[in-house]
Protein backbone atom coordinates (compact mmCIF):
# COMPACT_ATOMS: atom_id res chain seq x y z
CA UNK A 1 0.00 0.00 0.00
CA UNK A 2 2.81 2.22 0.67
CA UNK A 3 4.58 1.65 -2.91
CA UNK A 4 1.29 2.13 -3.87
CA UNK A 5 0.97 5.67 -2.52
CA UNK A 6 4.50 6.32 -3.30
CA UNK A 7 3.54 5.20 -6.88
CA UNK A 8 0.48 7.39 -7.57
CA UNK A 9 2.09 10.49 -6.30
CA UNK A 10 5.20 10.02 -8.55
CA UNK A 11 2.83 9.78 -11.30
CA UNK A 12 0.35 13.00 -10.41
CA UNK A 13 3.79 14.84 -9.76
CA UNK A 14 4.88 14.20 -12.90
CA UNK A 15 2.00 14.72 -15.07
CA UNK A 16 1.73 17.93 -13.30
CA UNK A 17 5.09 19.11 -14.61
CA UNK A 18 4.45 17.46 -17.94
CA UNK A 19 1.77 20.08 -18.25
CA UNK A 20 3.25 23.00 -16.64
CA UNK A 21 5.61 21.91 -19.35
CA UNK A 22 3.52 21.63 -21.61
CA UNK A 23 1.77 24.90 -21.20
CA UNK A 24 5.38 26.71 -20.96
CA UNK A 25 6.56 25.25 -24.52
CA UNK A 26 2.59 26.28 -25.90
CA UNK A 27 3.76 30.01 -24.75
CA UNK A 28 7.00 30.05 -26.22
CA UNK A 29 5.56 29.20 -29.60
CA UNK A 30 2.89 31.72 -28.84
CA UNK A 31 5.37 34.50 -28.25
CA UNK A 32 7.77 33.57 -31.55
CA UNK A 33 4.38 33.45 -33.33
CA UNK A 34 3.34 36.90 -32.39
CA UNK A 35 7.03 37.96 -32.81
CA UNK A 36 6.94 36.96 -36.15
CA UNK A 37 3.68 38.70 -37.00
CA UNK A 38 5.41 41.89 -35.44
CA UNK A 39 8.59 41.39 -37.60
CA UNK A 40 6.29 41.07 -41.01
CA UNK A 41 4.09 44.06 -40.09
CA UNK A 42 7.23 46.10 -39.48
CA UNK A 43 8.99 44.69 -42.97
CA UNK A 44 5.31 45.78 -44.60
CA UNK A 45 5.04 49.18 -43.10
CA UNK A 46 8.87 49.61 -44.12
CA UNK A 47 7.95 48.80 -47.98
CA UNK A 48 5.10 50.88 -48.10
CA UNK A 49 7.06 53.85 -46.45
CA UNK A 50 9.88 53.01 -49.62
CA UNK A 51 7.13 53.00 -52.03
CA UNK A 52 5.45 56.24 -50.74
CA UNK A 53 8.69 57.87 -51.04
CA UNK A 54 9.51 56.41 -54.40
CA UNK A 55 6.01 57.76 -55.38
CA UNK A 56 6.53 61.56 -54.00
CA UNK A 57 9.92 61.76 -55.23
CA UNK A 58 8.68 60.77 -59.16
CA UNK A 59 5.96 63.54 -58.69
CA UNK A 60 8.32 66.01 -57.41
CA UNK A 61 10.61 65.28 -60.11
CA UNK A 62 8.10 64.58 -63.60
CA UNK A 63 5.73 67.36 -62.10
CA UNK A 64 7.49 70.10 -59.89
CA UNK A 65 10.85 69.96 -61.74
CA UNK A 66 9.69 70.14 -64.89
CA UNK A 67 7.07 72.99 -64.48
CA UNK A 68 9.88 74.52 -63.17
CA UNK A 69 12.43 74.08 -65.47
CA UNK A 70 9.86 75.83 -68.27
CA UNK A 71 9.74 79.06 -66.28
CA UNK A 72 12.65 79.10 -65.44
CA UNK A 73 13.31 79.24 -69.36
CA UNK A 74 10.58 81.37 -69.93
CA UNK A 75 12.20 84.21 -67.52
CA UNK A 76 15.83 83.77 -69.20
CA UNK A 77 14.37 84.59 -71.84
CA UNK A 78 12.66 87.54 -70.92
CA UNK A 79 15.39 88.65 -68.57
CA UNK A 80 16.53 91.64 -70.48
CA UNK A 81 13.12 92.33 -72.23
CA UNK A 82 11.02 95.87 -71.07
CA UNK A 83 8.32 95.40 -73.95
CA UNK A 84 4.73 95.18 -73.22
CA UNK A 85 4.89 91.66 -74.08
CA UNK A 86 7.52 90.67 -71.88
CA UNK A 87 5.89 92.30 -68.98
CA UNK A 88 2.89 90.25 -69.78
CA UNK A 89 4.77 86.93 -70.04
CA UNK A 90 6.58 87.96 -66.77
CA UNK A 91 3.28 87.95 -65.27
CA UNK A 92 2.14 84.28 -66.72
CA UNK A 93 5.30 82.88 -65.18
CA UNK A 94 4.19 84.46 -61.56
CA UNK A 95 0.81 82.89 -62.59
CA UNK A 96 2.47 79.81 -63.07
CA UNK A 97 4.30 79.46 -60.07
CA UNK A 98 1.23 80.13 -58.25
CA UNK A 99 0.04 77.65 -59.73
CA UNK A 100 3.32 75.56 -58.94
CA UNK A 101 2.85 76.10 -55.27
CA UNK A 102 -0.72 74.92 -55.04
CA UNK A 103 0.54 71.76 -57.13
CA UNK A 104 3.12 71.33 -53.79
CA UNK A 105 0.41 71.85 -51.45
CA UNK A 106 -1.72 69.31 -52.70
CA UNK A 107 0.98 66.46 -53.11
CA UNK A 108 1.55 67.42 -49.43
CA UNK A 109 -2.02 66.86 -48.18
CA UNK A 110 -3.29 63.76 -50.83
CA UNK A 111 -1.20 62.93 -53.15
CA UNK A 112 -2.49 60.68 -54.98
CA UNK A 113 -6.49 61.56 -55.25
CA UNK A 114 -6.06 65.27 -55.63
CA UNK A 115 -3.88 64.75 -58.98
CA UNK A 116 -6.62 62.44 -60.28
CA UNK A 117 -9.27 65.42 -59.42
CA UNK A 118 -7.11 67.67 -61.51
CA UNK A 119 -7.13 65.89 -65.32
CA UNK A 120 -10.99 66.16 -65.04
CA UNK A 121 -10.19 66.86 -69.28
CA UNK A 122 -6.93 64.69 -70.16
CA UNK A 123 -6.91 65.92 -73.38
CA UNK A 124 -7.30 69.54 -73.24
CA UNK A 125 -5.14 69.24 -69.80
CA UNK A 126 -2.32 67.69 -72.37
CA UNK A 127 -3.08 70.36 -74.97
CA UNK A 128 -1.82 72.76 -72.09
CA UNK A 129 1.25 71.01 -71.13
CA UNK A 130 2.14 70.92 -74.85
CA UNK A 131 1.61 74.89 -75.45
CA UNK A 132 3.19 75.51 -72.38
CA UNK A 133 6.39 73.70 -72.72
CA UNK A 134 7.15 73.91 -76.77
CA UNK A 135 5.88 77.60 -76.91
CA UNK A 136 8.32 78.70 -74.06
CA UNK A 137 11.12 76.46 -76.13
CA UNK A 138 9.78 77.72 -79.57
CA UNK A 139 9.20 74.55 -81.01
CA UNK A 140 6.39 73.75 -83.25
CA UNK A 141 3.98 70.57 -82.26
CA UNK A 142 0.79 68.72 -83.01
CA UNK A 143 -1.23 67.00 -81.21
CA UNK A 144 -3.07 63.63 -82.91
CA UNK A 145 -5.27 61.32 -80.25
CA UNK A 146 -8.11 58.66 -81.35
CA UNK A 147 -11.47 60.93 -81.20
CA UNK A 148 -13.74 57.70 -80.60
CA UNK A 149 -12.21 57.06 -77.28
CA UNK A 150 -13.63 58.99 -74.38
CA UNK A 151 -10.23 59.75 -72.50
CA UNK A 152 -11.86 61.11 -69.53
CA UNK A 153 -13.32 57.54 -68.30
CA UNK A 154 -10.10 56.00 -68.47
CA UNK A 155 -8.73 55.39 -64.42
CA UNK A 156 -7.10 58.26 -62.87
CA UNK A 157 -4.28 56.48 -62.35
CA UNK A 158 -3.57 55.61 -65.93
CA UNK A 159 -4.33 59.76 -67.09
CA UNK A 160 -1.70 60.86 -64.24
CA UNK A 161 0.77 58.65 -65.25
CA UNK A 162 0.67 59.07 -68.72
CA UNK A 163 0.56 63.13 -68.35
CA UNK A 164 4.26 62.43 -65.84
CA UNK A 165 5.33 60.50 -68.92
CA UNK A 166 4.48 62.53 -71.85
CA UNK A 167 6.13 65.73 -69.20
CA UNK A 168 8.99 63.41 -68.48
CA UNK A 169 9.80 63.51 -72.52
CA UNK A 170 9.32 66.64 -73.12
CA UNK A 171 11.00 68.05 -71.42
CA UNK A 172 14.10 65.92 -72.43
CA UNK A 173 13.37 67.30 -76.19
CA UNK A 174 14.01 70.65 -74.54
CA UNK A 175 17.09 69.68 -72.52
CA UNK A 176 18.74 67.54 -74.59
CA UNK A 177 17.50 66.76 -78.28
CA UNK A 178 17.47 70.61 -79.48
CA UNK A 179 14.36 69.41 -81.34
CA UNK A 180 12.08 72.54 -83.29
CA UNK A 181 8.93 70.38 -84.11
CA UNK A 182 7.81 67.00 -81.97
CA UNK A 183 4.48 65.28 -82.39
CA UNK A 184 2.16 63.46 -80.29
CA UNK A 185 -0.08 60.57 -81.12
CA UNK A 186 -2.57 58.84 -78.82
CA UNK A 187 -3.91 55.79 -79.97
CA UNK A 188 -6.34 52.92 -79.17
CA UNK A 189 -6.95 49.21 -80.00
CA UNK A 190 -8.18 46.11 -78.34
CA UNK A 191 -7.80 47.54 -74.80
CA UNK A 192 -4.24 49.04 -74.88
CA UNK A 193 -3.20 52.49 -75.01
CA UNK A 194 -0.78 53.31 -77.41
CA UNK A 195 1.37 56.69 -77.05
CA UNK A 196 4.00 58.33 -79.48
CA UNK A 197 6.24 61.33 -78.61
CA UNK A 198 8.51 62.19 -81.66
CA UNK A 199 11.09 64.42 -82.13
CA UNK A 200 13.11 65.73 -84.78
CA UNK A 201 16.19 66.89 -82.58
CA UNK A 202 19.87 65.70 -82.74
CA UNK A 203 18.94 61.91 -81.31
CA UNK A 204 21.77 59.64 -80.12
CA UNK A 205 22.85 56.80 -79.64
CA UNK A 206 20.74 53.99 -77.66
CA UNK A 207 24.16 51.65 -76.13
CA UNK A 208 26.09 54.78 -75.17
CA UNK A 209 23.33 56.91 -73.60
CA UNK A 210 23.32 56.89 -69.66
CA UNK A 211 19.94 56.21 -67.76
CA UNK A 212 19.29 59.08 -65.33
CA UNK A 213 16.37 59.92 -62.91
CA UNK A 214 14.23 60.30 -65.60
CA UNK A 215 14.10 57.27 -67.40
CA UNK A 216 14.09 55.61 -64.29
CA UNK A 217 10.71 57.36 -63.18
CA UNK A 218 8.73 56.64 -66.64
CA UNK A 219 9.75 52.83 -66.47
CA UNK A 220 9.03 52.63 -63.33
CA UNK A 221 4.93 54.15 -64.02
CA UNK A 222 5.13 52.02 -66.98
CA UNK A 223 5.30 48.57 -64.84
CA UNK A 224 3.08 50.73 -62.40
CA UNK A 225 0.22 50.66 -65.42
CA UNK A 226 1.29 47.09 -66.10
CA UNK A 227 2.58 48.30 -69.81
CA UNK A 228 5.65 48.25 -72.12
CA UNK A 229 8.15 51.55 -73.15
CA UNK A 230 10.77 51.61 -75.55
CA UNK A 231 13.18 54.93 -76.96
CA UNK A 232 14.71 54.55 -80.21
CA UNK A 233 17.14 57.00 -81.60
CA UNK A 234 19.95 57.62 -83.80
CA UNK A 235 22.30 60.71 -83.78
CA UNK A 236 20.70 63.16 -86.05
CA UNK A 237 18.24 61.22 -86.65
CA UNK A 238 15.22 62.23 -83.83
CA UNK A 239 13.98 60.34 -81.19
CA UNK A 240 10.73 58.52 -80.66
CA UNK A 241 9.40 57.81 -77.30
CA UNK A 242 6.49 54.66 -77.68
CA UNK A 243 4.93 53.62 -73.97
CA UNK A 244 1.88 50.62 -74.65
CA UNK A 245 -0.12 50.29 -71.27
CA UNK A 246 -3.74 48.06 -71.21
CA UNK A 247 -7.08 49.54 -69.87
CA UNK A 248 -10.57 49.22 -69.45
CA UNK A 249 -13.21 52.09 -69.56
CA UNK A 250 -16.07 52.44 -66.92
CA UNK A 251 -19.29 50.36 -67.43
CA UNK A 252 -21.14 52.76 -69.63
CA UNK A 253 -18.48 54.07 -71.61
CA UNK A 254 -17.85 52.32 -74.86
CA UNK A 255 -15.83 53.40 -78.40
CA UNK A 256 -18.60 54.54 -81.00
CA UNK A 257 -17.45 52.24 -83.47
CA UNK A 258 -14.39 50.63 -84.36
CA UNK A 259 -12.71 53.32 -87.11
CA UNK A 260 -9.99 54.86 -85.99
CA UNK A 261 -10.55 58.57 -86.73
CA UNK A 262 -8.22 61.41 -85.33
CA UNK A 263 -8.57 64.72 -84.56
CA UNK A 264 -5.67 66.44 -85.11
CA UNK A 265 -4.35 69.91 -83.20
CA UNK A 266 -1.83 71.52 -85.01
CA UNK A 267 -0.36 74.50 -83.20
CA UNK A 268 2.85 76.47 -84.06
CA UNK A 269 5.02 78.66 -81.87
CA UNK A 270 5.14 82.09 -82.65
Amino acid sequence: LLLLAISIVVIISQRSKNRNLRFLQQQQEANQEIFNLMLAQNQKMEEGKQSEQKRISEELHDGILGQMNGIRMMLLGLNKKVDENAISMRGEAIGKLQRVQEEIRTISHELNDASYQKFHNFIISLEDLLKGICEVANIDYDLDYDEDLDWDALSGNIKINLYRIIQESLQNCIKHAFANKVNLKLDSTDHMLKVSLKDNGRGFDNKKKKKGIGHKNITSRVHKLNGEWSIKSKPGKGTVVTVKVPYRLAENESRINGNEKYKIAEKTSP
